[in-house]
């Protein structure tokens, strides 16, 4: 048997929400585009971005958020991004 997908809690889809916004109000294309995914309070980013430095300002943006329980950063650097 194959077992089911958990299913976001409101809360889980309002931070992914308020972390995509966080993310947008950066004005850095790499970081609107990562993808955001939560999971009782577990947060995971994932994409590409062009440099070290926009990685640490995607995790520094979320660190600022409350209800953060962790974060799982899974954001490649790819210097020809």
């Amino acid at each position: 048997m194959v077992a089911a997908a958990p299913i976001p809690t409101a809360n889980d889809s309002l931070l992914a929400c308020q972390i995509a916004n966080q993310l947008a109000e950066t004005n850095r294309a790499s970081l609107r585009r990562l993808s955001v995914a939560v999971q009782d309070g577990a947060v995971t980013l994932r994409g590409r971005v062009g440099s070290f430095h926009e990685r640490q300002i995607a995790i520094q943006t979320c660190r600022v958020l409350t209800g953060i329980e962790r974060l799982i950063d899974a954001v490649e650097v790819t210097a020809a991004y």
